[in-house]
């Protein structure tokens, strides 16, 4: 794989949003990943969906919550793996040769974190990088969100997206994307959102390896992630988290212009469709380890 690098090395303002189009059905409850109970994790039991397992989940207290998110943010930051990616973006923020540093995070589909564990320690990883990089707009969007899960993230600083046009941003300045095995069809229309050479330049987008999916693909087809994989850089975030299956398969991605075609080439430029989230274009299915357990 040409294109993937390994990192190997040891250890508020509303303004942005308004201009984003409000999309209604490009999140959907239905289409978050299946997360499966550890107590239904027999096979008899699979059956129950993930929103009967997540309506049945106690709500949490803020406070106690707060606390205990504090300090997992806090060991994350001293974890190899924070350091490592951080190292990463870095890195590839010295390629690009912005003019401007990160201005804004944008989270998409983080996942009911008082609720799952992945989704717990994921939201630290957001957390954490807000207060390393010193970045004063970290959007949060995900339909499965609760009100305490969106007091949390107030108190942390970041900022609820009210509707839902999440996946239809625009970058208008550099903005670090942070789609956490999200479905296929949001990487695509994000991409979609900034099809433009002067746009991707902004982008800096953490997901599910573009190289992997495209190779794992049974039948190559013509979307913005099949177009655009062999002109980004690609950057592994290897998976040393002392925890399993929160950062697995993970990958930083830079458009940089130099490496894209031309805007004469207009085969290239013309936009796609828009990809509709269904619940079969989920990414990964994933284990869920109650937090009340």
């Amino acid at each position: 794989m040409q294109n993937l690098e390994k990192i190997k090395s040891a250890e508020k303002p509303h303004s942005q949003y308004l201009n984003a189009t409000p999309v209604a059905e490009e999140f959907k409850v239905v289409t978050r990943k299946k997360w499966i109970a550890r107590k239904c994790l027999s096979r008899r039991n699979r059956h129950k969906s993930e929103s009967d397992y997540l309506n049945d989940c106690p709500d949490v207290d803020v406070d106690r919550f707060e606390t205990r998110l504090k300090r997992l943010c806090s060991e994350m930051i001293k974890s190899d793996y924070f350091i490592l990616a951080m190292e990463a973006l870095q890195q590839q923020m010295d390629i690009l040769n912005l003019q401007h540093p990160l201005e804004r995070v944008v989270c998409l589909g983080l996942g009911p974190f008082t609720r799952t564990h992945q989704a717990m320690h994921q939201a630290a990883f957001v957390m954490s990088l807000q207060s390393h990089t010193n970045v004063k707009e970290v959007y949060y969007y995900d339909p499965v969100f609760r009100d305490t899960e969106k007091e949390l993230i107030e108190r942390f600083k970041g900022i609820v997206i009210p509707e839902n046009s999440a996946s239809k941003d625009e970058a208008k300045v550099v903005t670090l994307y942070y789609l956490p095995h999200c479905p296929y069809a949001l990487m695509n229309n994000l991409l979609w959102s900034n099809w433009h050479r002067e746009k991707l330049q902004n982008v800096l987008l953490i997901c599910n390896s573009f190289e992997m999916l495209t190779l794992n693909q049974r039948v190559s087809r013509d979307d913005h992630i099949n177009r655009i994989t062999k002109h980004c850089l690609e950057t592994q975030l290897e998976d040393d988290y002392e925890h399993q299956n929160v950062f697995n398969d993970l990958s930083l991605h830079i458009f940089p212009t130099v490496r894209l075609p031309l805007e004469t080439d207009t085969k290239f430029w013309t936009r796609c469709p828009l990809l509709k989230v269904n619940e079969d274009e989920i990414s990964e299915e994933l284990n869920v380890v109650s937090l009340n357990d």
